[in-house]
Parts: structure tokens; sequence; C-alpha cells
């Protein structure tokens, strides 16, 4: 499939890659009205989730979005793919709209004393079977950074049962698909700010956890956490199985289960990127795969992508890619 060096050009005076994700953040503010739900999954714990009707008739067309490390499905990109879907539908089709919370992520709360990995694929297919038990027969995708390397992960996973589940396309943007790049790429002195804004909000959340649940998180090496890999290696790690973080993070990265993808995706990453770096951009894979499309933009940041028109061209790409193939 088509490797596109593409023509997005972020404004003039968003200067780097940490202005273009950090701005956008405070830039867009978007409400829409949606109907709160609960979608339960195969170990008895629940995910928090909204959509967002297009009609008061049943639809048949549904767009599944998926939030990145440590949002949740209120971020400003989430809102405004959902209010761009809205308006102007997916392939010529109204489109009812889903986006739902990685688990303990959102409001309201997990049942349990479960928190959401990247590699929890698991939970995605749990909202793919709530979509196909409330009768939607065309499912697309689209997702962000860590929740884009879950879907891709799933999709990959699934191979050719992805089409019988009525999946048509995905598309997702600044996916971290190699985790110990990213990891490494992160926990790097120039990224303090993300490091301890991000750090810190993962150890609040393993923290509440455990006064909720009291005995079933231990926090005693609570204080060793510094950096994305002592919480993968303290916590993320043995809390989901794994014997090392070397093992977690070759299990749970999207870029062992690109091959095995078997619908239309495209997958956008900015080379200025302050999240990632070229591990994180599949150059060979993409030029000899069958299904993925693979845009590489000079500028956009991490999920930032304001246009130097100031229109989100995120958006607007993704619908694009979606009706290429009708």
């Amino acid at each position: 499939m088509p490797l596109i060096y593409s023509d997005f050009r972020s404004p003039w005076w968003m200067l780097n890659g940490d202005l273009q994700t950090q701005l956008p953040v405070l830039l867009r503010r978007i409400k829409l009205s949606s109907k709160a739900l609960i979608i339960p999954t195969a170990d008895g714990d629940e995910l928090s989730a909204n959509i967002y009707l297009s009609s008061s008739a049943p639809q048949k067309t549904l767009l599944i979005l998926s939030h990145g490390l440590e949002g949740s499905n209120q971020q400003h990109y989430i809102i405004g793919m959902a209010k761009a879907a809205l308006e102007q539908g997916i392939a010529g089709a109204k489109v009812d709209v889903l986006a739902w919370n990685l688990r303990g992520c959102g409001s309201p709360q997990n049942k349990t004393e479960k928190l959401y990995f990247a590699g929890g694929s698991q939970d995605f297919d749990a909202v793919v079977t709530w979509a196909e038990h409330n009768g939607y027969e065309n499912i697309y995708l689209a997702a962000y950074s860590l929740g884009g390397n879950i879907v891709l992960k799933w999709l990959g996973e699934q191979g050719e049962n992805a089409l019988s589940r009525g999946i048509k396309a995905v598309c997702a943007a600044s996916v971290p698909i190699d985790l110990n790049a990213c990891v490494t790429t992160l926990d790097r002195w120039k990224n303090i700010v993300y490091r301890l804004y991000f750090v810190t909000s993962m150890k609040w959340r393993l923290k509440r956890k455990a006064l909720r649940f009291f005995g079933k998180v231990d926090l005693s090496r609570y204080s060793q956490v510094s950096s994305f890999y002592s919480y993968d290696e303290i916590y993320s790690a043995p809390l989901n199985g794994f014997k090392s973080v070397a093992e977690l993070h070759g299990a749970a990265s999207a870029k062992g289960f690109l091959d095995k993808i078997n619908v239309p995706c495209l997958l956008v990453t900015a080379k200025n990127d302050p999240f990632l770096n070229a591990d994180c951009i599949p150059l060979i894979l993409a030029e000899q795969h069958k299904f993925l499309t693979l845009e590489i933009t000079k500028s956009g940041g991490h999920v930032g992508f304001l246009d130097n028109h100031l229109n989100w061209w995120l958006d607007t790409r993704f619908l694009r890619f979606f009706k290429s193939l009708s």
C-alpha cells in the first residue's frame, strides 16, 4: 500500500513538536450531547463509554473512538472527531459514534482493581462485542496514541476474523507501536515534562486503586517509580502477568501484529512527535503491506495536527480515508 509523505503543515508560530502537541489541548474546546453507557468485560469488570447518536432512528454504521495514555473519552481529539463524523457521516452513511474509556479511565470507575495497559486488546474486544450485539453491521475505528496500539494489536490478533465482525477500516495516529522505543524516548531528559506529568498521573491512579482495594495492590516499591520504564517494571509487567518489562513490551507492542492486519488501515505519524522515534514508523512493512497505508508528516507533534489554515486536519484526513474505500 502507499507510503505517503504528507503535505500537511503546522502553523508557522507552532515552532516545534512540543508546541504542536501541547497547544491543541488548550485551543480546542468542544461539547456534545451523549448518552453514558457501561460495557461489560469478559472477566466481570466494566468499561465506561459514551455514545453520540446521529438521529433518533437506529443506525447500522458505528465509529468507535479510542483515546490515549492517561486520557479519557472526553479528550479534545475524541470529541472533535465525533463531531466531524456526526456532521459529515462516513462513506455517505449516517453514523453513530461510540467513545470508550480504557479500563480505569473516565467516569464512572471500573468495579475492580484492574487498570488498563498497553496490550489490553481484550478490553477492545469487549467494545466490538457490544457493537455487534447492538445491531451495528458496519464498524469503523479511529484510535490515538496508546489507544491506537491497543486497536492495531487487536486487529492483528483478529486477522481475517475482523471482517466477519463488521470492521470496515481503521485510522490511527501517533501510535507507539514499539513500546520499548516509546518508553526509551519519553524517559530522556528532553522529555522531562511529559515524564513528570504522565508518570505522576499513573502513580496517583495506582494509589487510588490501592486505597480502594486494600491488599490487592502492593505499594511497597511505590517510591521507586520515577520513569515510564520503572513503572512498567515494578507495576505494569507483574500486574498483567509478565515476568519482565522486556516481555511486556514485546508482547504488547502492536508492531509485532501489523503484518496480520486484514482490513484497510491508515497510520499517521509526525516526524517531530516527541513521544516516538524511528522504530515507531514501519517504513519497510508499509511498502509491502496489502492493507496498511502509512502517512508521514514533517510536523504535527503528538495527536496535534492543527494545520496552517487553523483546521483540525486529522479529522478531515480520517474521514477522507474512509470515504476513499466506498
